[in-house]
């Protein structure tokens, strides 16, 4: 058994860590085999613990504050190779011109040295995570984090345990329904899953100018259809609690 760390970190021209005050909140995708595959992480550097036996690919969605921007999806290799590494990934926004209170968030200054992840890794080279930040592009440089350790603890109720019972099965028409109890403004991120997670052998279709999406749910498969139904079931509970504070 291994624990393994992941967090996110800005980086700024100097090739230094930053906040990200422009980000509301990260999901983390992991492999179908954990309990809850679907992870939200709402306060910086947006760290993630967790323990396992095996590496896998994960997805990783950055949500901003800044609604009409669509969520990055940034693809992580989660391995064992190494105690600690870096991934820098670049992000380009478009169009957000008019959004000031946004383009304010991007273009501030890091102010608080505090909120630098405390496991930096003093051995990499700075210069080859430095990016110049231009006004014209948008574009802010993203510093993944993953601080692993091994360990020999196997205990039973490991949140990576993999079950086989054939009734887990995703009732692929209950989600169906899920899908039409949903709010609009919660099918973009539905859609934005989706895409992040989409094959070659899924019948995933977008029609932009009718403004249409179709998908057909017995062609995604189990880990993507568990990742959905717990999606649909966050939105669902978050509009009963909701609802009772009226």
């Amino acid at each position: 058994m291994r624990k393994w760390k992941i967090s996110l970190a800005g980086v700024n021209a100097n090739g230094d860590d930053e906040p990200m005050p422009y980000v509301d909140y990260v999901e983390y995708i992991l492999h179908q085999t954990f309990e809850q595959p679907l992870r939200k992480v709402t306060e910086y550097p947006f760290v993630l613990q967790e323990k396992g036996w095996g590496e896998f690919d994960m997805k990783i969605m950055l949500h901003f504050v800044e609604k009409s921007v669509p969520p990055f999806v940034l693809d992580h290799d989660l391995n064992f190779q190494q105690n600690h590494y870096e991934m820098p990934q670049t992000i380009t926004f478009s169009k957000i011109d008019g959004k000031h209170s946004f383009l304010k968030l991007l273009n501030s200054p890091a102010t608080n040295a505090s909120d630098r992840e405390s496991s930096n890794d003093s051995t990499n080279d700075g210069s080859t995570h430095k990016r110049r930040r231009e006004a014209l592009t948008k574009e802010k440089s993203k510093r993944i984090k993953d601080d692993r350790s091994s360990d020999d603890d196997s205990q039973a109720n490991s949140s990576a345990a993999v079950s086989g019972d054939e009734d887990d099965k995703i009732d692929v028409h209950q989600l169906a329904k899920k899908f039409q109890m949903l709010h609009p403004d919660d099918l973009i991120p539905l859609v934005n899953l989706v895409k992040a997670n989409q094959t070659s052998d899924m019948y995933v279709k977008e029609d932009g100018e009718a403004g249409e999406f179709h998908i057909d749910l017995r062609t995604l498969g189990d880990s993507l259809l568990a990742v959905l139904w717990k999606f649909c079931d966050d939105c669902l509970e978050k509009y009963q609690k909701s609802h009772k504070k009226k």
